[in-house]
């Protein structure tokens, strides 16, 4: 599963994974790709955890989240992939601290990505709406996702990953097949 990834993603510039939050096989699977990837090669971390918290201590993060009352990938699980993550691997919190609405979440989200883009292989682990490259309507409020506006922008150079757990299907029954199609591969486990 993951040797497959590795072909695919070879010649990417950035990988979004879209992940449903609050799973505990999620982080522990990308721990061990990023683990295993880093033997390999140098490459750039973001993570949907707001960027105030971007030099705040491992064991900290999860106190500090809650005195100022913010979510996203804040996890022990996250927490524990931050800290294993190897030398040479910048890691950067992308979560824009303050949103008026969801437009503004998806560009704030896409622009911080964005800035650290730089001659390494970029990796962006967000929830599944955000890294998304199609358009997504929910009720009668439609999405333009952070990974559609990043798409434009990169076009060939991105590729979006679907993560997807028995545990985190989260409402996604209902619009699997239609929801996936904004995404280059889909990983289930």
């Amino acid at each position: 599963m993951l040797d497959e990834l590795r072909d695919k993603i070879k010649n990417k510039k950035l990988i979004l994974f879209g992940e449903t939050h609050g799973t505990g096989e999620i982080p522990k699977m990308l721990s061990k790709f990023f683990s295993e990837l880093a033997k390999h090669e140098d490459f750039n971390l973001c993570l949907e955890i707001p960027e105030e918290l971007q030099n705040t201590e491992p064991n900290k993060i999860i106190t500090r989240a809650k005195e100022i009352g913010t979510q996203g990938l804040i996890s022990e699980e996250y927490v524990k992939l931050i800290k294993k993550i190897p030398t040479g691997v910048n890691v950067f919190f992308i979560a824009p601290n303050t949103i008026k609405n969801q437009e503004d979440a998806e560009i704030k989200l896409s622009n911080n990505i964005l800035k650290v883009l730089n001659n390494k292989k970029t990796f962006a682990v967000m929830g599944s709406v955000h890294a998304s490259k199609k358009e997504i309507r929910v009720h009668n409020q439609k999405i333009l996702p952070a990974g559609l506006l990043i798409h434009k922008k990169l076009k060939n150079k991105l590729f979006s990953v679907l993560l997807t757990t028995k545990t985190s299907n989260n409402g996604l029954k209902k619009t699997k097949g239609q929801f996936e199609k904004g995404f280059d591969h889909v990983i289930s486990f």
